[in-house]
């Protein structure tokens, strides 16, 4: 009877380790490559902070629009609560393209994040549509 009560409690302790597990937060350090896209991008916890060329995001509160971390090819969408005044994106996205490779992709708006794929939003000149598509390397 004993052995049945320690067999219940080390199933319970095991399966809330699972959910601990499943539900940590996605934190990331990566490097950008290039001219355009020198600099940092850091996921912590509670903040995001984006760092490049030609944009300075300082450390900010998130949202996840969209989240997909497979093994082989993970996928998470940010929406940054505030920006700061040299920050020209409101959402970053982050697609994994091989072991520590990521493409990171900058939308000025929710708006132009959710409408990515519509023909004439990716390549569009409009400032309201631009994106920067930087190559970055993780680096944890």
């Amino acid at each position: 009877m004993q052995n049945r009560w320690v067999a219940a409690l080390a199933l319970l302790a095991l399966a809330g380790t699972g959910t601990a597990i499943a539900a940590a937060p996605f934190t990331a350090v990566f490097s950008g490559t290039g001219r355009a896209c020198s600099g940092g991008l850091y996921v912590r916890t509670q903040t995001i902070e984006w760092n490049s060329s030609f944009s300075i995001c300082k450390p900010s509160r998130y949202s996840v629009l969209e989240k997909d971390l497979a093994a082989d090819h993970g996928r998470i969408a940010f929406r940054l609560a505030a920006r700061s005044p040299q920050c020209r994106y409101e959402v970053i996205e982050a697609e994994q393209v091989s072991t520590s490779g990521w493409s990171v992709q900058g939308y000025p708006s929710l708006e132009a994040y959710r409408k990515r794929a519509l023909p004439g939003w990716r390549h569009s000149p409009r400032d309201e549509r631009m994106v920067l598509s930087c190559p970055m390397v993780r680096l944890d």
